[in-house]
């Protein structure tokens, strides 16, 4: 009996469960949302709405749906309306809710300026019904207004903005002077007062098109282009002139012009007139009749020049398709040649044969994609010769792959010495470049060679001698322990040994070529002061480093690697980095 009481207690709180949840829940829901309908002071959709007119005792307002993210305005003008504001208004409208019943039904609709209302909107639907609200005065006491629904006959107290509701003829048109993406524009013509150029795009390049000869700066021309898009109109001054001559618009003072892209090509053009005081500019779209007035900051975007427009990044390439790199300093030529079958590794073929040092070439590579112009100075090169241009001082020249060639010249300084006059491949401006970029890009062929003396791999060298008068240490490998040989046998030497002097080895570079060199006697190698040399597991010799006297009043010594003609010098740091005694292999 319990057993089966508790199953009708579990079955009874089941049914309250439900009865709450589906009884209970979507009644009080009901009643929610009829009371705030209740609550609106004209419900409606605005997915309904197919057309609005705003009655005024002087104007009456008519717009009318085209789509659903597009108004147009039938009465006073016939103009495309801002469908944002719209939108809004009839938001603002739908959500409005009076904050008590005035009346419920007003003898008298003069007490509270609904006889003849100052503003009646009138809601057109989609079933061709209509609702309306009539808006009378402002309560005395508050900002909100006293007003009406046609079809009732309560005064309700609405909390409203008369500002909210009176909506002007400005205020619901569309203000904006030009239609039109960004993306899509593939021509832009400027005409400012007698100078005229245009900016051509193709596949996301921007280039000048006509005398000006330069590449166009994407992101200042895009930049361009979105405040124009994004300029309103101020003021709507006159919807059909008789003349145009009056607002200067016969003959404007400039003009910009937009083409798209793709099958609908479609043009527009903006003139700019004469100014109005300090009011802005008398303007108008060419194929429209209506004259408007807009503010001076879209003259001065207007206003720009072609070099606002150039691109200041001196040249966009990616290293991989760097084959040639030549370098020309008052008539001396480096050249750079990028080794076909290892792409990492650079060569030197003018003025001498030699390997280049790749980490420098690759710094180079980054400082000129990095390299910016300071300032245009000309859009075109009519007198070189001013700048120093009619015979470079200097030139970089970069082969790019598929036969094209790119060249940086510079002429003179500036007069502060702080920059180059310079011009560059496919532009005809005359620029000024910085004398520290400068000085990034044109290296020295000391900067450039691989100035290491000796280039294996560790892992391969299994024998090291070093040598110097009355003395000498010879290094065996063993596995991954390195052994003396000699002047004496020494097992499992200290610590690294081996590996440091191969970690030296490999990395000793020289300072400077000798040229012309003195004799061996002369630089000492007749007996030199020590020489390393190294072989491979096969007993092959890979490398001799040998290393002559002191030069005087320099912490370098005079070396030269066996078999490879020429004498260099080496800082003295390297010879303190060998072992020059027994106790230097032998554990503590």
């Amino acid at each position: 009996m319990k057993f089966k009481g508790t199953i009708g207690m579990a079955a009874l709180f089941l049914g309250i469960v439900l009865y709450y949840y589906l009884v209970d829940v979507p009644a009080e829901k009901k009643h929610r949302e009829e009371k705030e309908r209740a609550e609106k002071i004209l419900p409606f959709e605005i997915g309904r709405v197919e057309g609005l007119r705003l009655v005024k005792k002087n104007r009456t307002l008519h717009l009318r749906r085209k789509s659903p993210g597009e108004w147009e305005l039938l009465e006073p003008v016939k103009a495309k309306a801002d469908a944002q504001t719209v939108h809004s208004f009839l938001s603002l409208l739908q959500s409005a809710r009076y904050s008590r019943v005035v009346e419920d039904s007003a003898k008298d609709l003069a007490v509270y300026g609904l006889q003849e209302p100052s503003l009646t909107i009138i809601l057109q639907l989609k079933d061709r019904g209509e609702k309306t609200l009539l808006v009378g005065d402002d309560h005395p006491m508050t900002q909100y207004l006293y007003v009406k629904r046609k079809q009732g006959n309560k005064v309700l107290l609405a909390g409203a903005n008369r500002n909210d509701l009176d909506k002007s003829l400005f205020d619901l048109r569309d203000k904006n002077l030009l239609d039109f993406k960004v993306e899509k524009i593939a021509k832009i013509k400027f005409q400012n007062a007698g100078e005229a150029f245009t900016l051509m795009q193709q596949n996301g390049e921007w280039q000048f098109d006509g005398d000006v000869k330069a590449k166009g700066d994407v992101g200042e021309i895009k930049s361009f282009l979105r405040q124009v898009h994004n300029f309103t109109v101020k003021k709507f001054i006159d919807e059909n002139p008789e003349s145009l001559a009056q607002y200067g618009l016969d003959a404007p003072l400039r003009q910009l012009t937009l083409e798209t892209l793709g099958e609908n090509k479609a043009s527009m053009t903006l003139l700019v007139g004469n100014k109005l005081k300090d009011d802005g500019f008398y303007g108008k779209v060419e194929g429209a009749n209506k004259v408007v007035l807009f503010g001076r900051q879209l003259v001065e975007t207007l206003s720009k020049k072609p070099v606002d427009f150039i691109s200041k990044t001196l040249l966009e390439f990616k290293d991989d398709n760097v084959s040639k790199i030549q370098l020309q300093t008052k008539g001396k030529k480096i050249l750079l040649v990028r080794n076909k079958e290892e792409a990492s590794r650079w060569e030197i073929v003018k003025p001498i044969k030699s390997a280049a040092d790749s980490a420098t070439v690759n710094s180079l590579l980054f400082d000129l994609r990095e390299a910016r112009v300071t300032e245009f100075v000309k859009t075109s090169i009519k007198t070189p010769e001013l700048f120093g241009l009619d015979d470079p001082k200097q030139v970089l020249t970069v082969d790019l792959g598929d036969k094209k060639s790119w060249a940086l010249e510079l002429g003179n300084k500036s007069a502060d010495g702080k920059h180059f006059f310079a011009s560059r491949t496919g532009d005809s401006t005359v620029f000024t470049i910085a004398s520290d970029t400068a000085a990034k890009l044109f290296r020295s062929l000391h900067d450039l060679k691989n100035k290491k003396l000796l280039s294996f791999k560790k892992d391969e060298i299994e024998k090291i001698l070093i040598e110097a008068p009355n003395k000498a240490f010879e290094l065996q490998k063993q596995e991954r322990d390195w052994n003396l040989a000699r002047p004496e046998k020494i097992k499992h030497v200290k610590g690294v040994v081996g590996n440091d002097i191969l970690w030296s080895l490999n990395n000793l570079e020289y300072e400077a070529i000798v040229d012309p060199p003195p004799d061996d006697k002369a630089s000492g190698l007749d007996r030199p002061t020590v020489s390393v040399t190294i072989w491979n597991g096969k007993d092959q010799q890979i490398g001799k480093v040998l290393v002559g006297r002191k030069i005087a009043d320099k912490a370098e010594y005079y070396a030269r690697v066996e078999g490879v003609p020429g004498l260099y010098t080496i800082k003295s740091r390297y010879l303190e980095s060998l072992p020059k005694d027994l106790q230097k292999f032998k554990e503590k």
